[in-house]
């Protein structure tokens, strides 16, 4: 099971740990998820003590490894709930608007955009304040500049 786990966040990482199981079970063909779960948490959290697999906040990755790329849903798979997309997905997807479109986009706008990228609604849910918040941690870092109104990535951001 560890090879398994390992393997499908090599593959998908960030995942969070509802999505790790769910897709386990599919690809184990177990219809009920929750006959697998117990193994998989056990696998997974035996990956992270042998510093194989990283854990934050209930998303697996391997150890430092940066995200890269936004993932949207594709056409008939189930989008995941803002929950499940890991902050640092969140963050690499409103990066890439702003670098599409440099001093266009306000920071609701960008919030709208993103929500519209993962297939949520700009106003239902927790997606809102999810991106609004990675928002807030990407100005506040220095990735982003020109706050609220005109959203720039600051130089070399991204990149």
């Amino acid at each position: 099971m560890q090879d398994a786990v390992h393997r499908l966040v090599e593959a998908e990482g960030p995942i969070h740990r509802e999505v790790l199981v769910r897709h386990l079970g599919e690809l184990l063909y177990e219809p009920q998820p929750a006959r697998i779960r117990g193994r998989v948490e056990d696998a997974a959290d035996r990956l992270v003590a042998e510093e194989r697999v990283s854990e934050t906040n209930g998303f697996f990755d391997l150890p430092d490894r940066t995200c890269t790329y936004a993932r949207w849903p594709l056409p008939g798979l189930i989008k995941r709930p803002a929950e499940h997309v890991s902050p640092a997905e969140r963050q690499r997807a409103l990066l890439g608007l702003v670098e599409d479109r440099p001093g266009l986009l306000s920071a609701e706008q960008a919030v709208a955009a993103a929500a519209g990228f993962f297939g949520w609604s700009p106003r239902a849910g927790g997606a809102p304040p999810r991106l609004m918040s990675d928002l807030y941690l990407l100005r506040d870092t220095g990735v982003l500049t020109g706050w609220p109104d005109r959203l720039e990535p600051a130089t070399g951001a991204g990149k």
